[in-house]
């Protein structure tokens, strides 16, 4: 076995081209799968690898190269599998270390710069940047930085934000306001929604997982009653649970309380039993929607909180357990 890894850079889906990184003795790596010495820092070649591919080969450093196939899963996997044949480590993809970020000043920025790859939530980026600096600043951390941290993961998974209430009241017709074109199915007949309906959203920085259930009521229809089924699954897995209803709507039971009341075509009449009063045709009043759910997940504070975040399980350490 040679003292080199490889990783998979790239996004596990397919693509145009596959970035392969090699860490170790490079050296060994490059000869063994090219059969060819001299390997100098800065170059580029074009080469077969086992009969499999065309790839670009570019040395960066001493101890770091990368090799770039095509990108087709079929593809990336027979490189990878020779590659191991021939002795290279295969590594789980995208750890951070010194070795495949050769950039970074140390361990927390090459976490960090791993992170910031795959990070789905544009408000992750800044706050990103700023931790190497934070970590290097407060190494010591609390059970509160914790709780925080827990927090601040919704920024690289989407959390999932749970939309319950009556049928016909306008669930669907909010979505379609804030996804800013029709994505369901919006009627005047109750049920229109006969399964749920998942989608991302942006909500000012923060990428979120809208799940639009459909309406709570008795049904004979074996498919609305199978989607309903569903959506109760959905309800207790939310990370956040929001339900909505128009003035002459009551408020579901769905075995959980919901961490957000709505009330629906405010511009018509508005409830009082409401964190918020909203309508379609009230950009204003969407916009305080979108802010209030990304504050119910992700609060100003802990944005602005000049606390590191544990951001990578490799960073928690002997933290505190959260009770």
């Amino acid at each position: 076995m040679l003292n080199c890894t490889v990783t998979a850079m790239t996004s596990p889906n397919p693509g145009a081209v596959c970035i392969l990184q090699l860490a170790g003795d490079v050296d060994a790596a490059l000869e063994a799968i090219t059969g060819e010495t001299g390997w100098p820092t800065g170059c580029v070649r074009l080469r077969v690898l086992g009969d499999i591919d065309e790839c670009l080969i570019t040395r960066l450093s001493s101890e770091v190269a990368q090799v770039m196939p095509h990108g087709g899963l079929r593809t990336r996997r027979r490189v990878l599998d020779w590659m191991h044949e021939l002795g290279v480590q295969v590594e789980p993809q995208l750890p951070g270390s010194t070795l495949l970020y050769p950039e970074a000043a140390d361990d927390i920025e090459a976490m960090m710069l791993c992170t910031l790859a795959t990070a789905p939530s544009p408000l992750a980026i800044d706050l990103l940047a700023r931790q190497p600096e934070l970590w290097r600043r407060t190494p010591d951390l609390d059970a509160d930085d914790l709780e925080r941290s827990m927090r601040l993961r919704h920024l690289l998974d989407p959390p999932m934000v749970v939309i319950v209430g009556e049928p016909n009241i306008g669930k669907s017709s909010i979505l379609n306001a804030l996804a800013g074109r029709d994505r369901v199915i919006v009627h005047d007949e109750p049920g229109t929604t006969r399964d749920w309906i998942a989608c991302e959203l942006n909500c000012n920085g923060l990428v979120i997982r809208w799940h639009d259930t459909p309406g709570a009521r008795s049904t004979d229809d074996p498919v609305e009653y199978e989607a309903i089924a569903l959506s109760r699954e959905l309800v207790q897995r939310a990370d956040l649970l929001v339900a909505m209803a128009d003035a002459s709507a009551s408020w579901p039971d769905v075995g959980r309380k919901p961490d957000l009341h709505i009330g629906l075509k405010a511009d018509c009449s508005r409830r009082e039993d409401v964190d918020l009063n909203v309508s379609i045709h009230d950009q204003e009043s969407l916009a305080s929607l979108v802010q209030l759910i990304r504050e119910s997940l992700v609060p100003d504070e802990d944005l602005s909180s000049d606390r590191p975040w544990v951001f990578s399980p490799d960073l928690a350490g002997d933290l505190p357990a959260v009770s």
